[in-house]
């Protein structure tokens, strides 16, 4: 047994259910005891809690009813064995809910004695591992990842769940709204925050009414604090994927508006108000020419204001954004008054920078503009960790190539303008044959080696447009967009195939690790993303079947050729 093994008195080992509720917690370990036949006669309240059952449907061999058909072999001779060696076991096998849902376990049982010295049975723990054996483990490290930097970071940041609950949120959230942790953990944080006027906001963050959350990747909201004070916050949204697509929450960055937004609302303040505020102002005439600078906009940008007088703001223009944008900037500002956003902007020296920018347009008693004003500041580290969240988003961290959420949002975005221009769409399911030994002869180390090495050959098999993706384990899939025919995908996999079948160095050992691939095709096939790739790995269990380092059409499955 390892370390965290429940301790036992074995004395006692048939007294009544009631004795043993202090095995019941805590929830994710599931408790139950056999006789010395294997026959079920006790599970904790967490197993009934988990599989969905009432105790007498677990009671007896029932339990082994429940076990997958590929797995009860297995289970059988493990438990034979024990039995018959009065010896500890550990089984990993799939076992169904009530739910119909199968699950992966891992089954501890240590040896359980009568007061005679004789074998009465077992009692064991049985752990949940389903996300480590279908490929989610990857997900749950770069969530890890994700905190830590939240952590670490002076922005404002907040990890809501799909109810808009919160699950984490790091100090500069608490000091935003004056609450502890503690009162923001599990709270509906809109709900409770959001100024009264904000009714509109709520709605659409609640389209169906409560049930989930739904963000805009970029939205504004007055949160009340809870010392009564009022702070406006642009929220930019990131989603989180789990393993299989679906929404698991949400990460919401937050920039303090509430000083921007005040200084918009008096630039009639004194010029010591004008100059003392740390965000950088720059007000121009009707016509775009700049007629005042406060200090922090040389401190800035490096434009002295004897420089900046008299220019127009376009001296700033970084080059990143195009013609198109700074149109609709100027089209809003035209019919709203006002305009806010992230702009890419240049200094003096020629370094490139990212900023937030609020320009408001101010008008004469007649109505008519007389001047425009820009608040703005740096948010380079905001953008830094928004392009870290991302990439632990929708990368894999080992290889750098996109995971299973990129994966399918390419594919879908391929699969439509396929339908446009009437392509096809190739998705090559690739599984590395006999990686495992691989890992258990050299360590995970040397195994994680050849994964970023046979990334780095499927990378150079393909053209820029194709997408290689790595979905967990030893499983990569490559997309292929825009194709005519088969026998392109057919090529790309013999490619890939000539590129993977050459050994890989291993600790001085030369070993090899080739591609079993399966290939489906839209339209040909299904015209549903999640379809096509479930094919896709069905084809490549077929092409396994077959030989080591084989492919396989989905169409052919059954076809014996």
């Amino acid at each position: 047994m390892n370390d965290q093994s429940i301790p036992f008195d074995h004395t006692d080992a048939r007294s009544a259910n009631g004795d043993f509720h202090f095995l019941a917690y805590p929830s994710h370990i599931l408790v139950w005891t056999c006789d010395a036949t294997g026959a079920c006669d006790f599970v904790s309240p967490s197993w009934l809690e988990f599989t969905g059952r009432d105790m007498p449907h677990e009671m007896g061999w029932r339990w082994h009813d429940r076990v997958h058909p590929e797995d009860r072999g297995t289970v059988a001779r493990g438990l034979e064995e024990a039995i018959a060696g009065r010896q500890p076991f550990r089984l990993l096998y799939r076992y169904q809910r009530a739910d119909g849902a199968y699950r992966w376990f891992v089954n501890q049982g240590m040896v359980r004695l009568d007061a005679s010295g004789e074998l009465a049975g077992y009692v064991g723990q049985c752990f949940d591992v389903t996300a480590y054996q279908e490929g989610e483990a990857e997900l749950e490290h770069s969530a890890q990842r994700m905190i830590t930097l939240l952590r670490q970071t002076r922005l404002i940041a907040v990890v809501l769940d799909t109810e808009g609950r919160v699950m984490y949120s790091n100090g500069s959230v608490c000091r935003l709204l004056s609450v502890s942790g503690s009162e923001l953990m599990n709270c509906r944080l809109f709900e409770r925050y959001l100024a009264p006027g904000g009714r509109a906001l709520l709605d659409r963050i609640y389209p169906d009414g409560g049930r989930h959350a739904v963000f805009a990747a970029e939205f504004e909201a007055e949160m009340c604090a809870s010392d009564g004070g009022s702070r406006h916050v642009l929220w930019h949204a990131i989603v989180l994927h789990e393993y299989s697509g679906k929404v698991r929450g949400t990460i919401l960055i937050g920039d303090d508006l509430t000083e921007a937004r005040r200084m918009e609302q008096q630039l009639s303040l004194t010029a010591s108000v004008f100059e003392s505020t740390s965000q950088a102002i720059v007000v121009t005439d009707a016509e775009a020419r700049i007629i005042s600078v406060n200090q922090a906009f040389s401190d800035l940008t490096g434009y002295s204001r004897d420089e900046a007088i008299g220019q127009n703001p376009r001296l700033l223009k970084s080059g990143r954004h195009d013609h198109a944008f700074y149109e609709q900037m100027w089209k809003t500002i035209r019919e709203t008054g006002h305009w806010r956003g992230d702009v890419w902007d240049r200094r003096k020296d020629g370094s490139v920078y990212p900023k937030f920018l609020s320009i408001c347009a101010i008008r004469n008693d007649g109505g008519e503009v007389t001047n425009y004003a820009g608040i703005f500041y740096e948010i380079s580290e905001r953008k830094a960790v928004e392009e870290r969240l991302d990439f632990l988003a929708h990368y894999d961290t080992l290889t750098g190539l996109p995971n299973r959420c990129l994966l399918l949002d390419r594919l879908k975005l391929s699969v439509q303008r396929a339908l446009r221009e009437g392509t096809k769409v190739g998705l090559l399911y690739l599984d590395l044959d006999h990686f495992k030994e691989i890992n258990d002869t050299f360590g995970h180390a040397a195994g994680d080696d050849v994964l970023k090495a046979a990334a780095l050959r499927m990378q150079g098999c393909v053209r820029a447009a194709d997408t290689v993706a790595r979905l967990g384990g030893d499983e990569f899939v490559v997309m292929l967009p825009d194709i005519k025919k088969l026998a392109a995908a057919e090529q790309v996999a013999k490619k890939i195939q000539v590129s993977l079948s050459q050994p890989y160095n291993v600790d001085g050992h030369e070993t090899l690790a080739l591609p079993s691939v399966g290939i489906s095709i839209f339209p040909d096939d299904h015209h549903d993303e999640e379809v096509l790739l479930k094919q896709a790995d069905a084809a490549m269990y077929e092409a396994k079947q077959l030989r080591s380092g084989a492919y396989r059409f989905y169409r052919d499955i059954g076809d014996t050729r």
